[in-house]
């Protein structure tokens, strides 16, 4: 019952947030058009900021813990790989390939990890978080836009290794990462009249991006898309975290470990992926939709996952 209150509280507050857009939206509080604003406002100031500041804040340099990072890259990469060579020939639509793929691969570890490694051992799981949160939150932006700008359906151009380039260095979420990273490496400390800002504004990305999401959501457009937004689901929260999970436990990991590698492989698609999908010519809407199911039914596979693995003595 514990683990599952802990569940509920993690993710009940994200849903309040969604819902308050949502209403907004429905009572003309706010307008569309608004809300297009604010997504371009989150993604291109608040998002980089919070990575900033986050990986500038966790980061120490320290990647010792080279079993962990290597089972944790190694696994999400698999997740890519396999992705890409299968949606394609599963999903007609260009743009909602990419939206799938980023969809089944990129959990909200950033968000959600944190909070739900924290809760199951405590302070003794920050410092294993952080070190990966150093490594792996740049590799999904970085897997992302790789992935985004090849199913983009805004582009007329051809891709070329050039434009992908450019894509990435311009990527505001790849410049926060990076510069937070640079800012933990040599320690940055801010002085306090800019941290304080600074981290204010960085608290208030996720919330308005959650605010976002609900605002744009349409439940109309979920009937044409019901069967895949399932799948993409049932991919994220049971198959994907199951595997990964499995073959971490034959490797050997247990205990604060795998509670961090239950943080990146069994929590729910990423909110921000929805604002990088909308923003470079992908299914938004999608992407949305995906977040807001993941979101619903993490709360229970999340529960079952840490309920059956502590039975079996692994956590």
């Amino acid at each position: 019952m514990e683990n599952l209150l802990f569940s509920v509280n993690v993710v009940t507050p994200l849903f309040v947030l969604m819902a308050s857009g949502y209403i907004l939206r429905r009572v003309h509080f706010i307008s569309m058009a608004f809300l297009g604003q604010l997504n371009w406002f989150v993604f291109k100031f608040l998002l980089p900021l919070m990575l900033f500041q986050d990986i500038r804040t966790s980061y120490m340099g320290d990647f010792s813990n080279t079993r962990l990072i290597s089972a944790s890259f190694i696994g999400i990469t698999a997740v890519i790989i396999l992705s890409f060579l299968t949606v394609p020939f599963i999903v007609k639509r260009k743009g909602q390939r990419g939206s799938i793929i980023q969809g089944i691969y990129r959990s909200n570890f950033l968000i959600y990890g944190m909070p739900l490694a924290k809760g199951i051992y405590g302070t003794a799981a920050v410092e294993h978080i952080s070190m990966l949160m150093g490594i792996m939150i740049p590799f999904y932006n970085v897997a992302a836009v790789i992935i985004l700008s090849i199913f983009s359906e805004d582009r007329t151009q051809k891709l070329s290794l050039k434009r992908l380039l450019y894509d990435m260095v311009s990527n505001p979420l790849i410049v926060g990462c990076f510069f937070g990273l640079l800012g933990g490496y040599v320690h940055l400390e801010l002085p306090h009249v800019i941290d304080l800002p600074v981290s204010q504004l960085a608290a208030a990305a996720s919330p308005l991006a959650l605010v976002v999401m609900g605002g744009e959501f349409q439940f109309s457009a979920l009937r044409g898309s019901l069967t895949k937004v399932i799948c993409v689901s049932a991919l994220r929260l049971v198959v994907v975290p199951a595997l990964a999970l499995g073959v971490c436990i034959y490797m050997g990991f247990t205990g604060v470990d795998l509670a961090v590698l239950i943080s990146l492989f069994a929590t729910p698609a990423a909110m921000a992926g929805y604002i990088m999908a909308k923003n470079m010519g992908n299914d938004g809407e999608l992407a949305g939709q995906i977040v807001v199911m993941t979101t619903a039914g993490s709360c229970l596979t999340i529960f079952l996952f840490i309920y059956f693995l502590r039975a079996w003595g692994f956590l």
